[in-house]
């Protein structure tokens, strides 16, 4: 009988099977491929092999019958012949893989078998490359297959493939390289499952190399993405976003099930020197790990500390440029990884760990907590699901923590998130509401940003506001001072926010019986909780000084904002008034100091301040006064009365002349109470004269009388207070306000002033007016450098006060024989540095204001003509200030040549004093190490000074004395400039140092290195040569030291990269050894010299201590550095230790003189000791006899 798989009219087996699958006939293509497989003819078999992996191919093929020839195919497979093994191999070589046919990856399955069944084989393959076994001829074909260029679509299936496959480390090593450089030729939808491909192949010992990989890959695509920003679409960045989402939760998910992979990534977090998006969002989702979330936070603080201080180092040294890449902004950073959480990366993985990290770095000092504070803003806004967690987690902070660690951006980002979002807020009211309740118990500065940011939500959460009220009423009687203070504050915040209607007046005040508080915002709701506020405050006035002065300071801030409460205001104001002061106009003094002060047993108190009730009812009367001016017609003839009376009275009518007495108990406690109170009611009646008066000839003289008067209590009570020594006391910042020392500068020094002119002449004849207002403007500008700027209310219109007052400033110091110009020419510099530090956002208002241009060359263009004034007239003082204000200038501008040329030819001038040539020097070397790599200058000055001080090596001092390249050296100034030159060369080694540890090696960059520690070598050859004086050899020291630390780690580089040696590494080393060491050597020698300095025993006593410490520690570093040195020479064959000598001046010796006074007084405890020895052993003999 036939077969009945017997071939019909010639047809082969492969066109057969096509037929059968054309007809559909599945059943009988499955069966007929078995037959044909398993036939004992190999070479029918074979080549059925052959034809099945074409057909697998098919994209029509069905599902269930590839799934049945596959099977067959691997049964086949694992129990063929070599040569059949060889010859399907070499199919898949030259069909699949090599072809540029795209291949449906269907039998890329048999490949993976084929390779197993390799392994297994014991038989010798015979090929062109060879005869080898069936395992290597298996690694001889994944060599070839991964040599081979795949096409994109055949990746994926070829590295699935590769997981069925028992590989060796090194194959693992070879697939996962191929795999990983093949990433950028696949789709982006793809780049997930290759992900998850790898995660799988990294289980096999090769974390690190997949992590690197990975890393590499999405980063390098950023990159990419960010050069081609314009041309991509919203869709394409969304799909990107969509793979490193996706990529990210499977590394993930991958760590729970493998911590070895976890371990990879943190070190690889750990060791990355600029972080990247896609790393920092590794990191991120790792947070979710308690096994990794402490370690992988520390690596992200570190390394957003690392680009922080690798930003400052890169615009502030051109040593860093050549040596290491800039660093991107970390706030560009964290805006990608932020939009990127709103697109595509998972909430739960990157998110929460964003959020962790924005906290620990908001607890940072420094630049860290302004980042913090941009991650925690930011991802408020964005993710509806975080806001609980960040506002409950901030609260908790701000509540629980001292005013010491909670820095002020916890509460600056309280303050922003209720001021930019109230309704984002809202849904937080329970979080809000359970907070509040500890308010009054925490420190006074964190209750007021919590209040800050808590009650604008009131107005819209009635059951928050009733609480509110419920627990500032409690809190008004407590024991604790500050809880009663927090109170105030909070419920006068509530009347600035809670306005009311404009028929509101004080007939028509309605109580809490009559309106139902609780119910939503409306005018009678806004107007019975402030009549219910103001019946608390007015309790709050009998309590102590404090509180009081709270309610009275900030009763113009409540009348600002709330206009319509002005009847309340205006009535309580009249009643303390009518408390405090004589309603008899006859009476003198017209205020009653005696029953605002209480005396108690061991001291006296301010019970009353008065002078805040003053402030604020001359504050309050002028607000008042611009809209209802009938109704404050009372109050301004007080208050004319108590201004009228004061300028008639004298010392004698307020109990304080000059034979009062101010000890600190009893009576002297309380006429120094006394003084100071009346003190602070001058300045605040002269502010009000000066700033509400109407310049006229009256109010001048009434100006005049009031400080002649404030004068006289201050000179009494410093007298009396300094014990006769007529020692100043600091002016009273609080009651004179900065905008009232610029309106008095004005008047002062403003050149025509005819609208006023008699006012003016009056104010200018007044002795001491001018010296008193510029030490007020001193503590003014010392206090509000320390203030945070988005907490002071008083912050909005400071910038154009500031500009007005240097333009007055700059106008006093343009005139000649001015008074007084040093200390101008200070507080100009102050003033700089105020706009600088905390208003530089606000820079060109500033200079708009100061010069009418909003451009800093102008105001520039001011100052450094009175540079130049100065310095000509040798009034070097003035020029010292003005000098470090044009450093302020200079710094806020682009370029620094101007500034470079000016100090450059500064340095000529011989006749500077000590302190000004140190400033010049100082401020050239900052600016020529932010624009130039070359040490040139350092190297002048270290020579001139070694010149006028002498060398310690040459005994003939007259041959020392040379002619200096830079005259401003002499022997006044040169000991102050070898700090200064120490300090610039230290703060580049700092430069070179971050270069070497974080900047990528390159032969290149090693030898831009090496010339930097050269030219530093050669300063401090020549440094180390000078007769400095002992009081300052500590600084050498540190930085010689610091010198050969830096040495020592590029040593270390070298080591661990290079196998040849640079020249530059080889000169510097000659120079080191001939020159800096052998200088080292002869210092070590001078400090041994006994002191020459007349500096005193004490400071003789200090300088021995400091070189106790630093010597050892240095005579260590330079043996640490030849150590390494001699290891490299090893290592590169090259004899780097030819020119170091060692120097018995290193080794530790023995003080002969010591040595002999302690044996001695050791050979005299001995025969003491003896005697007693000898009557003991007499007493024993005795004893015996007995």
């Amino acid at each position: 009988m036939a077969n009945k798989y017997e071939i019909i009219n010639n047809q082969s087996e492969e066109e057969r099977m096509k037929l059968l699958l054309k007809k559909n006939n599945s059943g009988k293509l499955v069966e007929f491929a078995k037959h044909l497989l398993f036939e004992k003819r190999i070479t029918v078999s074979t080549k059925c092999a052959l034809s099945l992996l074409s057909l697998l191919e098919e994209q029509n093929l069905v599902k269930q019958v590839a799934l049945d020839l596959t099977a067959a195919l691997n049964t086949y497979v694992s129990s063929a012949q070599p040569n059949d093994l060889k010859t399907i191999s070499l199919h898949f070589l030259e069909s699949t893989i090599k072809s540029n046919v795209i291949s449906c990856g269907k039998s890329f399955e048999v490949l993976g078998q084929l390779l197993n069944s390799l392994e297994a084989c014991r038989e010798t393959f015979t090929s062109e490359e060879g005869e080898f076994t069936g395992a290597e001829y298996r690694s001889h074909l994944i060599n070839k297959i991964c040599n081979i260029r795949w096409l994109p679509n055949n990746i994926l299936h070829l590295g699935q493939m590769f997981q069925d496959v028992t590989t060796s480390d090194n194959e693992i090593t070879f697939v996962i390289d191929k795999i990983s450089s093949s990433l950028h030729l696949v789709k982006l939808d793809v780049v997930p499952q290759i992900v998850h491909l790898l995660l799988i192949s990294a289980t096999k010992g090769q974390h690190k190399k997949v992590v690197a990989a990975l890393s590499n890959y999405f980063n390098q695509l950023e990159e990419k993405d960010i050069s081609n920003e314009e041309d991509m679409t919203r869709d394409q960045e969304s799909e990107r976003s969509q793979a490193e989402g996706t990529s990210l939760v499977h590394m993930s998910y991958a760590v729970k099930h493998d911590l070895e992979l976890g371990k990879a990534i943190s070190h690889h977090i750990k060791n990355t020197k600029n972080l990247r998006p896609f790393t920092l969002g590794l990191g991120l989702s790792l947070t979710q790990h308690d096994r990794f979330s402490e370690q992988i936070l520390t690596c992200l603080k570190g390394g957003v500390s690392r680009a922080l201080r690798g930003s400052k180092l890169w615009a502030t040294s051109k040593f860093i440029h050549g040596v290491v890449e800039e660093n991107k902004d970390v706030k560009k950073l964290l805006e990608v990884v932020l939009k990127k959480t709103n697109e595509g990366w998972d909430y739960a993985h990157v998110t929460e760990g964003l959020i962790k990290l924005g906290f620990i770095l908001l607890d940072c000092p420094g630049p860290e907590s302004e980042v913090g504070l941009f991650i925690l803003e930011e991802c408020y806004k964005l993710h509806v699901h975080c806001r609980g967690s960040v506002m409950r987690d901030l609260l908790h902070r701000v509540v629980t923590s001292s005013p010491l660690t909670t820095g002020t951006c916890h509460s600056r980002l309280l303050v922003r998130i209720s001021r930019r979002s109230i309704q984002l807020l809202l849904s937080q009211s329970n979080t809000l509401q359970d907070n509040l309740t500890n308010v009054p118990m925490i420190p006074l500065k964190n209750a007021r940003c919590v209040l800050r940011a808590v009650v604008p939500v009131m107005r819209y959460d009635t059951t928050l506001r009733d609480s509110a009220i419920l627990i500032f009423r409690k809190s008004l009687f407590s024991k604790n001072p500050d809880s009663r203070r927090i109170a105030v504050f909070g419920l006068t915040e509530m009347m600035k926010k809670f306005k009311v209607g404009e028929n509101y007046s004080q007939s028509s005040q309605l109580s809490c019986s009559q309106v139902q508080v609780h119910l939503m915002v409306t005018d009678d709701i806004n107007e019975a909780v402030c009549t219910e506020i103001s019946l608390l405050l007015k309790r709050g006035l009998e309590q102590q000084g404090s509180v009081r002065s709270d309610i009275y300071k900030r009763l113009s801030s409540i009348l600002s904002n709330n206009s319509k409460l002005y009847p309340m205001i205006l009535q309580l104001l009249e009643e303390r008034l009518g408390l405090v002061t004589e309603p008899d106009p006859g009476i003198l003094p017209p205020v009653k100091l005696g029953s605002c002060i209480a005396v108690l047993p061991d001291q006296s108190v301010l019970r009353e301040p008065v002078m805040d009730l003053l402030g604020a009812a001359f504050t309050c009367c002028n607000l008042i006064r611009s809209r209802e001016p009938d109704d404050v017609m009372k109050l301004d003839e007080l208050l004319e009365s108590v201004i009228t009376r004061s300028t008639k009275s004298d010392l004698e009518d307020w109990d304080l002349d000059k034979g009062a007495e101010f000890s600190n108990s009893g009576v002297g406690s309380r006429n120094s109470v006394t003084a100071l109170t009346l003190t602070a009611v001058l300045e605040v009646l002269l502010e009000n004269e000066l700033l509400k008066g109407k310049g006229t000839t009256e109010s001048g003289e009434k100006f005049k009388k009031l400080f002649k008067l404030m004068y006289s209590v201050q000179e009494v009570l410093n007298e009396k207070q300094s014990g006769g020594r007529g020692k100043k006391s600091k002016a009273n910042v609080a009651h004179f306000s900065l905008r009232a020392v610029d309106a008095l500068l004005e008047y002062l020094i403003a050149n025509e002033m005819t609208e006023h002119e008699e006012f003016v002449g009056n104010l200018r004849t007044i002795t001491n007016l001018l010296t008193w207002n510029l030490s007020l403007l001193g503590e003014h500008l010392k206090k509000i450098s320390t203030e945070d700027v988005e907490e002071n209310e008083e912050c909005k219109d400071r910038v154009y006060t500031l500009g007005s007052i240097t333009k007055s400033l700059l106008l006093h110091l343009t005139r000649d024989k001015s008074l007084y110009r040093d200390q101008t020419a200070s507080l100009l510099d102050k003033s700089l540095r105020v706009i600088h530090s905390s208003h530089v956002d606000q820079l060109e208002e500033y200079c708009e204001t100061v010069t009418g241009s909003s451009e800093i060359s102008a105001l520039r263009d001011k100052v450094v003509p009175l540079f130049h004034k100065a310095i000509i007239a040798e009034d070097y003082s003035e020029a010292q200030h003005l000098l470090s204000a044009m450093d302020v200038l200079y710094s806020m501008s682009d370029t620094q040549e101007e500034l470079e040329e000016l100090l450059l030819k500064m340095l000529d001038n011989p006749s500077l004093t000590s302190g000004l040539a140190k400033e010049v020097v100082t401020i050239l070397l900052s600016s020529l190490r932010r624009s130039s790599d070359k040490l040139d200058v350092h190297s002048a000055l270290a020579t001139d000074i070694t010149a006028v001080l002498g060398d310690i090596e040459t005994e003939d001092e007259d041959s020392m004395i040379d002619e200096v390249k830079y005259k401003v050296v002499t022997e006044n100034s040169a000991p102050k400039l070898i700090p200064v030159i120490m300090s610039s060369v230290d703060s580049i080694l700092t430069d070179i140092e971050w270069g070497i540890q974080q900047g990528s090696y390159s032969d290149d960059q090693s030898d831009l290195l090496c010339q930097y520690l050269t030219q530093v070598a050669s300063v401090l050859s020549v440094t180390l040569t000078c007769k400095t004086p002992h009081n300052i050899t500590d600084v050498i020291s540190k930085t010689t030291n610091k010198f050969y630390k830096t040495f020592t780690l590029l040593i270390k580089r070298e080591s661990t990269h290079n196998s040849g040696i640079l020249k530059s590494l080889e000169k510097l080393a000659k120079l080191v050894g001939t020159s800096t060491n052998q200088k080292l050597y002869s210092f070590l020698i001078y400090l041994e010299q006994p002191f020459a300095d007349d500096i005193g025993a004490a400071q003789n006593a200090a300088t021995l201590r400091k070189q106790a410490i630093s010597v050892p520690g240095l005579v260590f570093s330079v043996e640490q550095c030849e150590r390494n040195l001699i290891i490299l020479s090893k290592k590169t064959k090259t004899d780097l230790m030819e020119h170091f000598k060692r120097s018995p001046a290193r080794d530790f010796k023995v003080n002969l003189k010591v040595l002999e006074e302690k044996l001695s007084k050791a050979d005299d405890d001995d025969e003491d000791s003896e005697q007693p020895k000898k009557k003991r052993k007499k007493g024993k003999s005795k004893a015996a006899d007995e």
